[in-house]
């Protein structure tokens, strides 16, 4: 489940603690799969997947010509920024912001391996995480 949290409330750590998973797709899935879950209004990309191999993302301009049954692997365009797992989550968002993007692509040390994206809202001042990002760590708080 998401949640959303303030720029100011990010703990120090690593990009990939706020990295989330969840609307992947692999390169065999269809448009029309891509447009299904594009269909959420803050749903703005769709990474593309072969395995856990990041291909690249999927979004309404690039979907908008192509047929459903046309696999989406074809169309994925590597146009959003990425970062290491283990890159500090201020200086990943740093990234963004000097970019002006709201999406950013968190891959493993390899620089293939999917480990989830970074969504900032449009207002700059916060971002979706993962609830568990959340909750209290053993012996301390949650921020």
């Amino acid at each position: 489940m998401l949640s959303h949290v303030s720029r100011s409330e990010l703990r120090e750590g690593p990009v990939s603690a706020i990295a989330v998973c969840g609307k992947e797709l692999q390169v065999e899935s269809t448009v029309g799969a891509a447009l299904r879950l594009l269909a959420r209004r803050t749903v703005k990309v769709v990474p593309v997947l072969s395995g856990r191999r990041y291909v690249g993302v999927v979004d309404r301009d690039t979907l908008a010509e192509a047929r459903d049954d046309v696999r989406v692997g074809v169309l994925a365009r590597d146009i959003l920024p990425t970062a290491a797992a283990g890159t500090l989550a201020h200086e990943a968002l740093h990234t963004l912001d000097a970019r002006g993007g709201t999406r950013l692509v968190v891959l493993d040390e390899d620089e293939a391996t999917y480990v989830g994206l970074v969504c900032l809202r449009g207002d700059r001042s916060s971002l979706c995480v993962d609830v568990e990002y959340l909750a209290p760590k053993r012996g301390g708080s949650s921020r």
